[in-house]
Parts: C-alpha cells; structure tokens; sequence
C-alpha cells in the first residue's frame, strides 16, 4: 500500500474514531476547518437544533449552508436571511473563542461555546440548558416573591454564625429601624431584653445552648430608636457535614401590638380599673407563690388589711368622683409605703390588702405604722375647688411565723378580726393578731 493510501487510510480511521467519541456526547458538537466546512458533527447537534436530513444528504453542508438554512428559518430573528447570514461568517472567520446562550423559536435555550484549534478551524458544543434556565428563573421567582412577603411583612430573617454574631439580615429596618451594616459581625444578645415581663429570652438560651431549635418565644428587641418591639421569634440550629454547630438560621415576627393587646387585658383581667393596683385574682395567685416560695425559704409572711376611715362621709360630702381620687391617693401612697418585692391589692369599697414577704414578724408592726403615718400626714387633693382632705386608715396585721402553715382564708379572717379591732379601738390605727384583740376582746 502507497503512503498516500496509507494516510487516507488512517485519516478514515480517525474520523470514525473521533465520530465515534462525539456520538456518545450529551451535548451537540461540531468541528469546522479553517476553510469554513464541517468536518464533524454528531447526531445530537442535529436534534437540537433540528436539523434536516436533506442538509446532510450530500454530506456534510458548510457552515454558510447552516448559517443560511438557520437565518431563513428565523434563528436569529428579523431581516434579510442573506445579510444575516453573511454577518454570521463574517463573525465566524474571525476565529475567535466565544460563549453565549440563544433561544430558539422553539423556547430551547442552548449555550453555545466555540474554540479556535491551534492549526485554524473550531470546535463547537450546543449544551441544552433549557432545565437549568427555568430551574434558575424558578429559584429567582421563588426569591423574589420571598423577598415582597418579607418586605412587605412584619417579618425579617437572620442568621448567626456559632458565636451568636449576626451574617446575615432582611427586614430588619422596617422593623428596628437598624439597616443592615448596623448589626452585621455584632451578637444579637446585647439586643435583647431578658428582664421585661413576659420575655422567653431564658427558653432561647436554654435551647440554643443544647443547638436545639426553638419556636413562637417572644423577645423584646430594642430597636434603633431606643424603643422596644416585641419579636416572635423561630430558629433552627446549622450544622456541617461533622456535626459542628454552624450558628442558627431564624425568621422573628414583630407582634408588639399584639403583645401590647395582650398586656393591656391582662392589666385588665389582673388590676384594679381604678387604682390600677392588682385586684383579688391577682393577689390570691401571687399569695400561692409566695407561700410555695416560703416553703423552700422557711421566711416570714404577712398580710395588713387596710381600711380608709369615715370613707362613707368623703362620698356622701364630696361625691363619688373625689371618693375615686380619694382611694386612688390612697392606693399610690401604698405602693410607695412598701417595696417592690410586696404587693398592694384592692379587695373591693375601701378596703386594701399589703402582702409583705421576706419580713421578720417583729417588723410587721414596724411597717403598718409607717404607712399609718405616711397616710394621715399627706393631704389629698380630692377636688381641685375643695380644700386638701386629711384622710386616715385602719389596719390590720397578721403575721406568718417561719414554721407555721399558711391559709389564706384562716390569715384573711385574722386581719379582719384585727382591722375590727382598730375600728372599734377609735380609728386611726393598727392592730396586730392576736395581741392587740387581747385588749379589745369583743372583736374576737
């Protein structure tokens, strides 16, 4: 055999090896030489881009073939097919690597990569990513849509790294006022406030301590402005392929008017309307508390029930509007007689409960005669046209030994033995149970 035939032999051989690897190919190929005429393709560029099998009944067509057979069919839209064409070979004889998507009449979208080899000529492949463009539009229309709901919601969303320092943020502003760059590398629990009443920030911490995730706990977030929104807050801990806490990913919900709703009925359902002190239900829960308290602490208990005397003289002198400041006076002279740890009740008319914890019995006398004198020394302005009225009030003591049981019914019947016997003892005073009913023993 010549070395002619030879080299035509193994040129044969080649092509059909290289034909061979290319039909195999998920994506489309081609293979043009310098002169511009196609000496590859495999069958998957045809079915992309639906080529007929005229083109190829002659062989193999040029690329001006292809780009004409393209442009008349509308491939590269409006206008003259045999100008279109000719810019296409022009864009083609310059040889140059080149990238980019089309969309067919069809809605197949292709991109397209073209690679000029080292001796003249290229290689191009058609990769159908129709799938992966309408995945992508779907992942940005989900994103977006997500994006309006947190916008226009009182939403945002966050992320923590494992030190508790923010990473990300959306919607933060309109809720607290902070734009992102704010609170971006700071921990988020400098921002929180555990002490305001009804706050879970301890359930938070619990769980995120354990990487637990937590759901629906409120939180008071100060926002940028000084003030408070009341977040309801969920988050779910991240973690890597090994376990290792990532930080958490949350979604907090502002409801601080709900939070300031739910405040207000409880303020309602728990307090006085007019003094705004707490009413019986309140005080027989906190009583219960206190007493389970005590029983771990073994400290003293007591309860002063105090009545405002001659009360029914203010009303039927004065009216019933400088009763209600009356008792209003009264009621703030308590709360302000006594310490946080205690608590002043309306039991109803005239009539206030002191619930003092933590105190000897010795003190309890102590304690009744200093709000006895505060009350009798303040003059109250009952009705701005009438003189300051000078008010006084009786009370009575009964104190809860450290080892003795406690029954509220037993402690509030014994105060009222002893306020009888303020009463009857002429007014203005206190009685302690039992000792001061020894002198007055018909209150007994």
């Amino acid at each position: 055999m010549s070395d002619s035939a030879n080299d035509e032999s193994q040129r044969r051989s080649g092509t059909e090896i290289l034909q061979s690897i290319i039909d195999y190919l998920p994506s489309g190929v081609t293979l043009f030489g310098p002169d511009l005429e196609m000496r590859a393709c495999n069958a998957r560029l045809r079915e992309l881009l639906e080529f007929p099998d005229e083109l190829f009944r002659d062989g193999l067509p040029s690329l001006r073939t292809l780009l004409h057979f393209n442009a008349c069919r509308g491939e590269y839209g409006p206008g003259d097919p045999e100008e279109l064409t000719e810019k296409a070979v022009e864009r083609a004889r310059a040889m140059q690597p080149h990238v980019f998507e089309r969309v067919r009449p069809n809605g197949r979208v292709l991109e397209i990569r073209g690679t000029p080899l080292p001796k003249g000529g290229f290689v191009s492949i058609y990769t159908d990513i129709t799938e992966r463009r309408r995945a992508e539009e779907t992942v940005r229309h989900v994103r977006d849509q997500l994006t309006e709901a947190i916008e226009f919601s009182p939403t945002f969303v966050w992320e923590t790294d494992a030190a508790g320092r923010f990473t990300f943020l959306q919607g933060e502003e309109k809720l607290l006022g902070y734009k992102p760059e704010n609170l971006l590398g700071l921990e988020r629990e400098p921002f929180l406030q555990s002490e305001d009443e009804g706050s879970q920030l301890a359930e938070v911490r619990l769980a995120m301590a354990a990487g637990q995730p937590y759901r629906g706990l409120a939180l008071p977030f100060v926002r940028h402005d000084g003030g408070v929104a009341w977040l309801a807050s969920s988050a779910q801990p991240l973690f890597d392929s090994g376990g290792q806490l990532l930080g958490y990913r949350g979604v907090d919900v502002d409801v601080t008017e709900l939070t300031a709703i739910r405040k207000k009925l409880e303020q309602l359902a728990l307090h006085d309307s007019l003094t705004g002190l707490a009413n019986r239900h309140k005080f027989l829960e906190r009583f219960e508390l206190e007493l389970a308290r005590r029983g771990r602490t073994r400290k003293g208990l007591a309860l002063l029930m105090v009545d405002v005397d001659h009360f029914k003289r203010v009303n039927d002198t004065w009216g019933h509007l400088a009763g209600d400041a009356s008792l209003k006076a009264i009621a703030q002279l308590l709360s302000e007689g006594v310490r946080r740890v205690d608590l002043v009740a309306r039991f109803g008319g005239e009539e206030f409960v002191v619930l003092l914890t933590d105190i000897d019995p010795a003190s309890v006398r102590v304690v009744a005669e200093k709000l006895r004198r505060r009350i009798e020394a303040t003059p109250i302005v009952a009705l701005a046209s009438e003189a300051p009225l000078r008010l006084s009030v009786s009370i009575g003591a009964v104190a809860l030994g450290a080892n003795e049981d406690g029954n509220l019914t037993v402690l509030i019947d014994r105060a009222d033995q002893a306020v009888y016997a303020a009463k009857t003892g002429g007014r203005n005073r206190v009685c302690l149970y039992p000792e001061d009913l020894r002198a007055h023993p018909e209150s007994a």
